[in-house]
């Protein structure tokens, strides 16, 4: 999926992102070669990645926290309306990422 069609699938979801997520998720995306469904869960898995390297936490991570769940939320969305049959598939490889991050 190119950039392009990434940002116009988030723009039509609803309700919209705050201003500052949406500007988040926006800097966060890039092409890929992936269908949407596994391109945003990758997006979440990388930002969880950032979130991870971090384990003091603070507030200086709390948009790439949000970020990262906003898109695996999406990921999963977007793989409900490509074919639900699929969800199971994608539940594994979001685990399988989480696991390799930590």
């Amino acid at each position: 999926m190119t950039r392009q069609q990434v940002l116009a699938w988030l723009n039509e979801r609803r309700p919209a992102p705050p201003p500052g997520l949406r500007a988040h998720l926006e800097a966060a995306v890039v092409d890929a070669p992936d269908p949407l469904p596994e391109h945003l869960a990758r997006l979440g898995s990388d930002l969880l990645a950032r979130v991870a390297r971090h384990p003091a936490g603070g507030r200086e991570v709390a948009l790439d926290l949000l970020a990262a769940d906003a898109f695996v939320t999406y990921a999963f969305e977007a793989q409900a309306e490509a074919a639900v049959t699929g969800l199971a598939g994608l539940a594994a490889q979001v685990a399988a990422e989480d696991a390799a991050a930590s």
